[in-house]
């Protein structure tokens, strides 16, 4: 009798378990990531692999996906897209694209205006 109780306590624990965990929802991501994680490792760790052009053109299209899907893009994109126009000599376009991560993001204000002040350095206006 003993055994037959050790294994109707089990079963019903296992199924308790299968019913809390088919209640369970999942939360969707708060962000649309894209190819973003991917150029940062591209940029970091394989340097080289992914040209400033290339970068621009991801990341534009991963803000056009998400602005489509209704979702935001994470920190850094906008700061990482005005990176790539500054490397580019697009000076109009990278304060724009630094701005617009100092919008979203008005936490990273001071790390945007010293990341501008570094990508601007000895360029003239």
């Amino acid at each position: 009798m003993k055994i037959k109780q050790i294994i109707n306590f089990f079963a019903a624990g296992v199924l308790s378990a299968m019913v809390i965990s088919g209640c369970a929802t999942r939360q969707p991501p708060m962000y649309y990531w894209g190819e973003y994680e991917a150029l940062i490792y591209n940029m970091y760790v394989e340097a080289g692999t992914a040209e400033a052009d290339v970068q621009i053109e991801k990341l534009t299209a991963d803000i056009d996906r998400a602005a489509n899907a209704g979702k935001r893009v994470p920190p850094g994109v906008y700061a990482h897209l005005g990176f790539m126009y500054a490397n580019k000599g697009n000076v109009n376009l990278a304060v724009e694209a630094f701005n617009q991560e100092k919008t979203l993001f008005p936490e990273s204000a001071k790390f945007i205006d010293g990341m501008m002040e570094r990508a601007f350095k000895g360029r003239k206006s």
